[in-house]
């Protein structure tokens, strides 16, 4: 919770901390969905260092498409290789679901280091989305 919070605070991703604790319990129960977190803690201490959510949807041609999402690391453990290391064990746990492709969100204006992190390891922009707020 305290890294989506963080993230929201220099990001803006729209996170809304009543918002996420109200359909916590609710997110189990979409159909046609799979979702689990993901989370790298220090083996001494328990604290939390990086996490992600993964979720595998079945769209309307019967094909289901992973999806990292809220994934952040904190700051002094960016470079470490934590985040990969999760990424790779989320990678696996969709294509066990039977994902044949997995996407990003990321938010606009993502840090060009980032774009190419990600492209090395073979994703590609695919799609761009405009969001109106309310």
């Amino acid at each position: 919770l305290e890294i989506l919070k963080e993230l929201n605070e220099l990001l803006d991703i729209g996170f809304s901390e009543k918002q996420w604790r109200e359909a916590s319990g609710l997110r189990q129960f979409k159909p046609n969905l799979k979702r689990i977190t993901l989370i790298a803690e220090l083996k001494n201490s328990g604290e939390v260092v990086s996490m992600g959510m993964i979720e595998a949807v079945k769209n309307t041609l019967g094909r289901y498409i992973g999806y990292l999402n809220h994934w952040a690391t904190k700051k002094e453990y960016i470079g470490k290789h934590v985040g990969k290391l999760i990424a790779d064990k989320a990678i696996q746990i969709l294509q066990s679901w039977g994902c044949d492709s997995v996407r990003i969100n990321l938010a606009h204006g993502t840090d060009k280091k980032l774009l190419e992190v990600f492209g090395r390891t073979g994703f590609k922009p695919i799609i761009t989305v405009l969001e109106k707020r309310f």
